[in-house]
């Protein structure tokens, strides 16, 4: 390779090494900002569990309790954000599972339908 290639070349190797710096630098300053913001919720969060533990409460029950009821606020999430058709049909197939539908498996077969799967399709009259 000629020279002024090769120096060329080593600028164009510099220039990208510099630029990815300055953008792991930005999401360095951007984590710390995120982390900063995030100690108020997570003091709080920890401020409840040791209440729920001076309370006598069995924090391995208590953590699974808090697993559950934060998997049901993100389904709730995720069913508001359908369009109301969907919504229809989701409730319908909900009902046509009865209570198997709040089962892991159910949850399972429901999740793979969302997919396309097409895995209730039996379940349609």
């Amino acid at each position: 390779m000629p020279e002024q290639q090769e120096r060329d070349s080593n600028t164009d190797l510099q220039g990208y090494l510099d630029a990815i710096d300055r953008a792991d630098d930005e999401l360095a300053s951007l984590r710390g900002g995120y982390m900063s913001d995030c100690r108020g919720p997570r003091a709080t969060i920890r401020e409840v569990m040791g209440a729920a533990r001076e309370a006598g409460e069995n924090m391995k029950a208590f953590r699974l309790v808090l697993k559950g009821h934060r998997d049901a606020r993100k389904q709730a999430k995720r069913v508001a954000e359908l369009e109301p058709e969907d919504v229809d049909a989701y409730d319908g197939m909900r009902e046509k599972l009865g209570a198997f539908a709040d089962t892991p498996l159910g949850e399972a077969a429901l999740a793979k339908h969302r997919r396309g799967d097409g895995a209730l399709d039996s379940l349609r009259p």
